[in-house]
């Protein structure tokens, strides 16, 4: 039986500390490719937007097969 990943990191934090700050940018980049230029004029509230959004397609993404 393998493993499915999935994303950890709540995100929410009132007040992001640097780590959770790379950390939320680290998984959108792995996720969308994006570059981190891109990523850091990003607003803490776009970036957890953004993060939700790469949660919900890593998740979709290794989700474990459908039992039949």
């Amino acid at each position: 039986m393998g493993h499915h990943h999935r994303f950890f990191y709540d995100g929410q934090h009132a007040q992001p500390d640097r780590a959770s700050i790379e950390q939320i940018i680290a998984d959108i980049a792995f996720v969308f490719h994006w570059r981190l230029a891109d990523l850091l004029a990003m607003e803490w509230e776009e970036l957890l937007m953004w993060r939700g959004l790469a949660i919900d397609r890593w998740n979709q993404v290794n989700a474990p097969p459908p039992h039949k």
